[in-house]
């Protein structure tokens, strides 16, 4: 949490130049779908639930203000129950709280009011108030982030099957970050992201880089090695917040695999095809090496012609790359989108761009890599703040085992297909090369596109083309796939290998599931 801190110094001192900058329009939508209005004092999220801020506890205007940016945020990008509570869980704290303003004694004293048994609530609170800080809101000082990043509280015990750090501020657990990646996977493939927002966060996603890092890339940086042993895909990736170094003044080369290296290769090449088709030009291929990958779209009306691009290269260099606020922007976009469920909370998954370097930084450190090597893999020049990406708790992710998956697969939904009765209401329905056949030739479905795929019937069960059938021997799958981690278990095998199996666990008892609980409807509508 510190370089985050240091990163954010400057939020007290420019609040109110930052609080001009990042206007908030007065309309908005729920995640539910529902519209409201910002200065109402009543937000309708769905449904069943509305918040009345006239319930809200006395505070000082520009705390009250904040607050209700940090919340919108939520109640945008997270369900509507969930938002509810965190205005329940804000508002008993400022009651409780004498000093009207969030301070390290005052939530030091709210916790003190909580046993281990409830403690929980609290961490469902400091998720909420290191979201608020993130995003640049007024209210929350370093030094609160600093205390709350690490309170180390206990889970709730029945939401707490997969134990891990805070479900709502901490590291991701596998299973989150693979419902994160396939999510946006197959929100592109439908086109609801599109290239620029994909690229963006599954670069933000698997390479544990600063935003600010990746905002820094431009064409050159993106490099295919081939050799007689075959292809090795790199970013040469700029540094940030070292000492004395100045704009791209220094790079780490960053190993990637094949499909990010295709996806940011696509995105250079959009970007590159737009500055051509505003200059009206074929550029050079030694100027195309310098065009960002990240553009800022907006500034480009105001290059004139191709040695106005050059000499804007050369005198504001990052004039063409996508500011820290139009990240944001399209970060939030994407969280707006976003439908990956957490099997911790059963909730709508809270993501941040530090979040994600917080899970690289605990998932090495699970994996053994620590010190000198940690520091490397997290680009830091030395290990002094190494632990601040390190998750602050001594227990350790589980595996979802048989007894677990039938009571998280419901919360994680890692099904993303649709469940039909048979293949007459599929899409290809009177298309034979369309049937999805499992491991013994049985018929467990149809795809729905025609798109080539080599992954194999078990993938199709987190896949959103995938139209399983009713009366399918989906069964069999599951005891194949619990089979086979019994046996790698059996033989030693790393329990980060096992674990790459959860979500497919998940999704096919998901799916288990869903036709037993209509089989059992169809039952009681016979009787």
């Amino acid at each position: 949490m510190q370089s985050l801190l240091k990163n954010n110094s400057s939020v007290e001192v420019c609040a109110e130049l930052e609080k001009a900058r990042i206007k908030i329009p007065t309309q908005h939508v729920s995640k539910s779908g529902y519209p409201f209005q910002f200065n109402s004092d009543e937000w309708r999220l769905d449904g069943s639930t509305v918040i009345y801020f006239e319930r809200l506890s006395p505070m000082p205007n520009k705390l009250k203000d904040s607050f209700k940016r940090a919340l919108c945020r939520y109640a945008e990008e997270l369900s509507a129950m969930h938002t509810f509570n965190m205005f329940n869980r804000f508002n008993a704290f400022m009651k409780a709280n004498s000093d009207e303003n969030i301070t390290v004694d005052a939530l030091s004293n709210y916790r003190a009011s909580f046993n281990s048994d409830n403690e929980y609530k609290l961490g469902a609170l400091k998720g909420f108030l290191l979201a608020w800080y993130e995003w640049r809101f007024e209210g929350i000082g370093k030094e609160v982030a600093s205390y709350l990043d690490e309170l180390i509280l206990r889970g709730n015990p029945k939401g707490n099957a997969v134990k891990g750090a805070c479900p709502y501020s901490g590291p991701l657990t596998h299973n989150e970050l693979g419902a994160l990646i396939d999510w946006a996977s197959n929100a592109f493939n439908t086109k609801s992201l599109n290239l620029k927002e994909y690229a963006f966060f599954m670069t933000l996603a698997l390479t544990g880089r600063r935003a600010v890092q990746i905002r820094s890339l431009r064409s050159i940086d993106l490099i295919l090695r081939e050799d007689d042993n075959g292809n090795d895909y790199v970013i040469n990736c700029p540094r940030a917040k070292q000492r004395g170094t100045g704009f791209r003044g220094q790079f780490t080369p960053l190993p990637i695999n094949e499909d990010l290296y295709l996806i940011l290769s696509n995105q250079r090449n959009e970007s590159i095809k737009r500055i051509e088709s505003v200059l009206g030009v074929v550029l050079p291929s030694k100027i195309q090496d310098q065009i960002p990958i990240f553009l800022e779209e907006e500034r480009l009306k105001k290059i004139v012609d191709q040695k106005d691009l050059i000499r804007k290269f050369t005198k504001t260099p990052d004039f063409l790359h996508m500011t820290r606020e139009a990240a944001s922007y399209l970060l939030r976009k994407v969280s707006i989108k976003n439908t990956a469920y957490s099997e911790r909370t059963g909730d709508f998954i809270n993501f941040t761009a530090y979040r994600f370097r917080y899970t690289k930084g605990t998932n090495l450190t699970r994996r053994g890599i620590t010190g000198v090597a940690l520091a490397a893999a997290l680009d830091h020049t030395d290990t002094q703040s190494i632990g601040a990406y390190v998750e602050n708790t001594e227990e350790t992710a589980k595996q979802i085992d048989e007894v677990m998956a039938p009571i998280l697969a419901p919360l994680a939904q890692a099904f993303a297909g649709k469940l039909i009765a048979s293949e007459r209401d599929a899409i290809r329905a009177n298309d034979p090369n369309s049937r999805v056949k499992n491991g013994v030739s049985q018929n467990i479905g149809n795809c729905g596109t025609h798109a080539f795929c080599a992954s194999g019937y078990r993938a199709c069960y987190t896949c959103v083309n995938f139209q399983p059938w009713l009366e399918a021997p989906h069964t069999n799958v599951l005891t194949e796939v619990l089979e086979e981690r019994k046996k790698q278990e059996n033989l030693g095998i790393s329990q980060n290998v096992i674990q790459s199996t959860d979500k497919l666990l998940l999704a096919v008892q998901q799916v288990v599931l869903m036709c037993e609980a209509i089989k059992s409807e169809e039952k009681v509508v016979n009787v």
